[in-house]
């Protein structure tokens, strides 16, 4: 078998600029939500973890409260951001409201559906044993 040497770099340049388009493009693609934050119902105080899956996994996530952009954890809301999980340590009236995660890369961006944090009513457990 016959090997010359200038043929080795030419498949090697061919190889690196085909993976070099690949990236460029998984860099253009629109992210995409593919698990949605889900509303919930919770007591005064009670915890709340909200979760949101975006594909690419590499893309940068936001969450907005209530349409405001959220600044990463807010210490005065009691509110922790994890990429995609955001934790509500002690529910109260400053933290009820609608939560969306958003996914953002330079191309694009794409918000989740709302997820609605409500504080349950005591109204609405009745006595066990009433007669």
């Amino acid at each position: 078998m016959t090997v010359c040497r200038g043929e080795q770099p030419a498949v090697a340049l061919i190889g690196l600029l085909l993976a070099a388009a690949g990236c460029l493009a998984d860099l253009g693609e629109v992210p995409q939500v593919t698990v949605q934050p889900t509303s919930t119902v919770q007591k005064l105080g009670g915890t709340v973890i909200l979760g949101c899956v975006v594909e690419p996994p590499w893309v940068n996530i936001t969450w907005r409260f209530n349409g405001k952009e959220l600044n990463g954890s807010d210490d005065a809301l009691g509110v922790l951001v994890t990429r995609g999980t955001l934790v509500i340590a002690a529910l109260n009236n400053h933290t009820v409201g609608r939560y969306q995660c958003v996914a953002r890369i330079p191309a694009g961006a794409v918000a989740s559906v709302p997820a609605t944090v409500t504080l349950a009513s005591e109204s609405t457990s009745l006595p066990c044993c009433a007669v």
